[in-house]
């Protein structure tokens, strides 16, 4: 009995021990530093360089194995480009810029983020390359000011490869004569270092490399660690969108009908809001494009100036102005000898600015000449006159209401009239109708 309850009580230590080393084991696991991996999808722009910095953060914070930056696009701008190559090389974690999936680019833009990485590494069938600057409407940039933005773009990614051990012959050739390799020619120029078929091949490569992050040296472990997507949120791909030139002036345009068919019809509400969020973030993109402030206070002049022409009858003064204003601030509103890399085109598209400057202008026109077009005798003053209709909405003093079977626009001379309240029409004002409150009235020509 003694003996068999000393088996027991050994068995239960081992069970515990046991026990103890499995929670400790899984603790540690969990714990295991994870691998995380982030996207640069399509131009480069402001955005981008704030996910970059985000994710970059996050990894330094979590304390990860890696940052693997899965990398396929055209270009970018410089500005955005020069910011990303620097938070990469002011990192203190691992970053591994991986050209994927095949059949991706690393274009222009994308040459110097790709060798800006601790490890570089390229998927089957893809290409890098070509990063000669352009000026902002995809032109060859002329005079002194490309031998500047040259130099410049020459002396900012041969630094990069020499920091990385990089060939710095070869990173000079991609901006001055725009050559592009693929990933067999790239792996035998020393551009990147290896090549994978995917995220979880590259991580297993690169297992055990030794780099130089601003925190020192670095052994890698990335073998079976977890990977962690960290892909652009909601808001990220939204403002990545909207920030292009073209959507920006298209936002700005929408924007500017919705606040008219507001003032011109007050309380449909929906117009308004849909009109007041584009306006918004048209200007945000702008704003974050570093568009000309000339440029976006003639577009904002404009719509002014299309407000007024509601409400003070200029006989389309006020419209021509306006689409002066709007012309002459989308051909300034992105100067056009601004550097940049290819793949991105900082201008607004000639085609973009004639249907934004065309559109307004039919729309205004046709506006215009319905407003100036006189009523006809059969069917409009003579039979309005006198007719007591209801408000659809508070009129004070402009507002809608229902009369003779439509909703009109109407504006009262007298006192304010609140919703479903009767109205008198007094007189008829091109395609307004000029009210009091029909208190007391005997009903004449009721709705």
């Amino acid at each position: 009995m003694r003996g068999f309850r000393l088996a027991f009580r050994a068995a239960a230590a081992l069970a515990v021990a046991l026990g103890a080393f499995g929670l400790t084991a899984g603790a540690l696991a969990a714990e295991a530093p994870a691998v995380l991996v982030g996207h640069i999808d399509g131009v480069i722009n402001p955005i981008t360089a704030r996910y970059v910095d985000r994710v970059v953060s996050e990894g330094e914070r979590d304390r990860a194995a890696a940052i693997v930056f899965v990398i396929d696009t055209p270009g970018g701008l410089i500005d955005s480009t020069y910011d990303i190559t620097a938070r990469f090389l002011a990192a203190r974690v691992p970053i591994v810029t991986f050209v994927a999936p095949p059949g991706a680019r690393a274009a222009s833009a994308g040459t110097f983020i790709t060798m800006a990485g601790h490890v570089a590494a390229m998927a089957p069938a893809t290409n890098i390359g070509a990063a000669h600057p352009v000026d902002s409407s995809g032109g060859d940039i002329q005079g002194d000011l490309r031998l500047k933005a040259e130099n410049d773009a020459v002396a900012h990614i041969t630094n990069i490869a020499r920091v990385r051990g990089r060939n710095v012959q070869w990173a000079e050739d991609a901006v001055r004569k725009s050559v592009s390799v693929r990933v067999d020619e790239a792996l035998s120029l020393n551009v990147v270092d290896l090549e994978a078929n995917n995220v979880a091949d590259l991580v297993a490569k690169i297992d055990g490399r030794m780099v130089k992050t601003a925190s020192g040296d670095i052994r890698l472990a990335t073998a079976g660690a977890a990977l962690d997507e960290d892909g652009l949120n909601p808001i990220e791909s939204l403002l990545h969108k909207v920030v292009d030139p073209q959507i920006a002036v298209l936002l700005f345009t929408l924007g500017t009908y919705g606040l008219i068919f507001e003032l011109s019809n007050p309380g449909l509400i929906f117009p308004g809001i849909i009109g007041v969020i584009a306006i918004v973030m048209a200007l945000f993109a702008f704003g974050t494009l570093d568009a000309n402030a000339a440029g976006v206070a003639l577009m904002v002049f404009a719509i002014v100036l299309f407000v007024l022409e509601i409400k003070v009858p200029a006989h389309g003064l006020l419209t021509v102005g306006g689409i002066v204003s709007l012309l002459i601030g989308l051909v300034i509103l992105f100067p056009p000898f601004r550097p940049t890399f290819p793949g991105v085109r900082q201008t607004v598209e000639p085609l973009i600015a004639v249907f934004v400057v065309g559109l307004t202008a039919i729309f205004f026109g046709v506006a215009l000449r319905v407003a100036l077009r006189p009523l006809p005798v059969a069917s409009g003053a003579s039979l309005l006159l006198g007719a007591v209709g209801v408000a659809k909405t508070d009129i004070a003093p402009r507002g809608i209401a229902h009369v003779a079977g439509e909703d009109w626009t109407v504006v009262s001379e007298g006192a304010d009239i609140p919703k479903g309240g009767e109205v008198r029409v007094k007189r008829v004002d091109s395609v307004r109708l000029i009210v009091e409150p029909a208190r007391g009235a005997e009903g004449k020509g009721a709705a």
